[in-house]
């Protein structure tokens, strides 16, 4: 459309020029006219052969639900490929720093450029702004990590058109049958909710557990969470949540709704947020008021300060969702795609697992190199 918009303004253009310099002279008029009908014949050609374009690229969609790009072998040079989070924090930076490494490990000729949001609030318009630039800019491939992949359709599509294939990472809400992604990577948020909820349940027993949640910001990634961590502790009579407030995700909020939630609650004796950054923050609070004895904190997400407060018998417990492995998968997953012309699974999850000190001995800790 904006192609054929600068035609017809340059067409335009150059008649109301022509016209200007030649309105009292009848054969500088015949050859004006010619000129509009030349323009105009050129401009209709142009839109044939677009909308020919785009006739062919939309008979060119599959129906049977194959990916909408298809695999390649780019051997002959540098592959770019764009990484889109959707913020920085240190478990997307796990994740980064695992695709860096398996790119140094495989000795692959891949160029890694990541970009991410500047705001938590508003990650959609900022991710389709990246990704139109990204796209102009010719990338190979692009990651890309969103709340959801209904909402980046236009940006898929998009990229879809300009035969750039999307890897989706730490996915939550997913339409298997969408064609303008070639494969969800990480794990599955929902279940290790779960999981996590499951370990409260059974670490607990029947003891009387008053527990106060601290959660992400309102979102698919929060919600799918928060609702597998209840479905774990669901019919357990035992454990009452006395207390849910959003602590943005980040460590300083973490601590300042913590803070509120013990003066409301004096008698809490356990504290879930679902990043481990939140909790982290929440532990300052408890530390501050000597109440470590009374309150356990359990994490999500595996982060080297987390699991280093479970060290030192300050958090209860965690769970290893795979950020860093994610970032190896990707890298794998472009590979096989883009390198070496292979097709690769629509979904690759990783398993989740809880760690508290009786097992954090076991974790890798290259996860944090």
């Amino acid at each position: 459309m904006k192609r054929r918009l600068a035609l017809l303004l340059a067409a335009a253009t150059t008649i109301s020029l022509m016209g200007c310099a030649t309105s009292n002279q009848k054969p500088a008029e015949t050859t004006t006219a010619a000129q509009t009908q030349e323009a105009k014949a050129e401009t209709e050609q142009t839109e044939k052969a677009e909308g020919a374009k785009e006739t062919e690229s939309q008979e060119a969609e599959p129906e049977n639900g194959e990916y909408a790009v298809q695999p390649r072998s780019i051997k002959d040079r540098t592959l770019k490929v764009g990484l889109i989070p959707v913020t920085m924090n240190t478990a997307y930076t796990m994740t980064i720093n695992g695709a860096k490494k398996q790119i140094e490990d495989k000795g692959l000729d891949i160029e890694l450029l990541v970009q991410a949001p500047a705001s938590n609030t508003s990650t959609i318009t900022e991710q389709g702004n990246i990704m139109e630039s990204m796209i102009q800019q010719g990338v190979d491939a692009i990651a890309l990590a969103t709340e959801s992949d209904n909402s980046m359709l236009p940006y898929l599509r998009a990229a879809a058109e300009a035969d750039i294939p999307v890897f989706l990472f730490n996915m939550t809400e997913l339409d298997k049958d969408n064609i303008y992604y070639v494969s969800s990577i990480g794990y599955d948020q929902y279940n290790a909710g779960l999981e996590i909820g499951k370990y409260v349940a059974e670490h607990y027993g029947d003891k009387d557990v008053k527990l106060a949640i601290l959660e992400g910001y309102a979102g698919i990634v929060n919600t799918m969470r928060i609702d597998g961590f209840k479905e774990g502790i669901q019919g357990r009579d035992n454990i009452q949540i006395v207390a849910s407030q959003t602590a943005d995700w980040t460590r300083e909020k973490g601590q300042s709704v913590t803070e509120s939630i013990l003066t409301s609650n004096p008698d809490i004796n356990l504290i879930f947020g679902d990043y481990d950054e939140m909790v982290l923050g929440g532990l300052v609070s408890i530390k501050e008021r000597g109440l470590l004895d009374q309150i356990d904190t359990i994490g999500y997400g595996c982060t080297k300060d987390g699991v280093a407060a479970i060290e030192n018998n300050e958090m209860t417990a965690t769970i290893d969702v795979g950020e860093y492995g994610t970032g190896i998968d990707i890298i794998d997953a472009v590979n096989d795609f883009c390198i070496e012309g292979k097709n690769v699974e629509k979904v690759i999850n990783r398993p989740s697992k809880v760690y508290d000190k009786n097992n954090i001995g076991e974790l890798d800790r290259v996860i944090f190199e």
